[in-house]
C-alpha cells in the first residue's frame, strides 16, 4: 500500500515540475519574440534617423557653400532637405539671421492605428 502512495506522489510531482518547465520556456520564448521585434524597429529608426541626418547635412552644406561663395552678401533662399522640408536661410549684414527648417509639404503616418470616437451627445 505504501509502495503505491509513494508512485502514485511522484507522478503528481514530476507532472508539476513538467509544467513549471513549459511555463518557463514559453516565457523565454515570448521574451525573445518581443526582444527582436524591439531590435527591428530600432534598427528601422536608427536607419530613418541617418537619412534624416544625411540630408540635412547636406542641404547646409550647400547652403553654407552658397553663403562663401557670395562672400556673406546680403540674401534670403531656401535650400530643399527632402520632399517635404526646406531649409530657410537669410543672411544680413554679415550674419545669419535665419536658419530655419520649414516643412513644405503635409504629414503622413507612416502607419494608421484605428481610433475610437466619442460623440459627447450620446
Amino acid at each position: 500500500m505504501e509502495a503505491q502512495k509513494k508512485q502514485t506522489r511522484s507522478i503528481i510531482n514530476i507532472g508539476t515540475s513538467l509544467m513549471v518547465v513549459i511555463l518557463i520556456g514559453l516565457s523565454f520564448a515570448v521574451i525573445a519574440a518581443l526582444t527582436i521585434s524591439s531590435s527591428h524597429n530600432n534598427y528601422s529608426l536608427s536607419q530613418k534617423q541617418l537619412e534624416h541626418t544625411n540630408e540635412y547635412y547636406a542641404a547646409s552644406n550647400e547652403a553654407q557653400e552658397r553663403i562663401a561663395s557670395t562672400d556673406w552678401a546680403d540674401q534670403e533662399f531656401t535650400v530643399s532637405i527632402n520632399d517635404s522640408q526646406d531649409l530657410s536661410v537669410k543672411v544680413s549684414d554679415g550674419e545669419i539671421v535665419r536658419w530655419k527648417i520649414v516643412n513644405s509639404g503635409s504629414w503622413e503616418a507612416e502607419s494608421t492605428q484605428p481610433v475610437i470616437t466619442l460623440d459627447e451627445g450620446n
